[in-house]
């Protein structure tokens, strides 16, 4: 009978060790995202609960890099490294990054410490991007015998991580989300398109008017260049001996 006491009081103290083990590890807070541009300056804001009074403030790169600790009562120290001269912390606990490049892009991980020991951490994803270029824009036409006109439009731009959205004649192309479009036009009709990429933190456009590319009467005039030279010629040679034999 004591022997099954003993084992029971045992197995309760392990319980509450337990229980008292799990109060001190660190708990989390639901990781929020940041977007940032190349050379730009970000404000990293924990949503965490910091107390008025604690052991200290970790802030870790990808989990592992330890890039800022600030200790109760204790200046911040930067540990040396690619964020070195590049952060700075607020008393509201945010913190700022600046001069940002592409290779900043990755998880920024906060932990607070507190005077028992107990620890909460958090995760912000920080994405930085590229700012979008000026695209340049081509254009194929096609002219068909039914009266209308076959346009393919291309707005190239060297930039990954970047989204397209078409407008024709102000209005909106739903759907048309690619890099190229194919639209058809009546040969007496004028059209003005606008390609504009972006990504999260920018945004460019790039224009083009079709007036009279697509007209009928100016295609129908062409003519071609071996019988308009032929035409020049025989003018040029008709006025020459007229000018002889005027001169005769």
């Amino acid at each position: 009978m004591l022997g099954k006491m003993a084992a029971a009081v045992a197995t309760f103290a392990c319980l509450v060790m337990l229980s008292s083990l799990q109060a001190y590890e660190a708990t989390a807070v639901p990781h929020s995202q940041v977007n940032g541009i190349v050379r730009g300056t970000v404000y990293l804001n924990p949503k965490l609960s910091v107390p008025q009074q604690y052991k200290q403030i970790i802030w870790r790169f990808n989990n592992s890099l330890k890039i800022l600790t600030k200790k109760w009562n204790q200046p911040v120290s930067y540990p040396s490294g690619s964020f070195q001269n590049k952060l700075h912390y607020h008393e509201n606990h945010t913190l700022e990054i600046n001069q940002l490049q592409k290779q900043d892009s990755g998880i920024f991980q906060i932990q607070v410490e507190d005077n028992l020991s107990k620890k909460t951490n958090e995760d912000i994803q920080l994405d930085v991007y590229e700012p979008v270029p000026k695209p340049r824009m081509n254009f194929t036409i096609r002219a068909n015998k039914d009266g209308w006109c076959n346009v393919t439009l291309a707005c190239i731009v060297d930039a990954t991580q970047v989204t397209y959205h078409w407008r024709k004649n102000e209005k909106d192309l739903v759907g048309e989300n690619s890099n190229t479009l194919d639209d058809q036009l009546k040969l007496e009709s004028d059209a003005s398109y606008k390609c504009i990429i972006s990504n999260p933190v920018s945004e460019e456009t790039g224009f083009i008017h079709y007036g009279s590319l697509c007209k009928k009467d100016e295609k129908n005039s062409a003519v071609p260049v071996s019988l308009a030279r032929k035409t020049a010629d025989s003018i040029l040679a008709f006025g020459f001996l007229l000018l002889v034999h005027n001169w005769v």
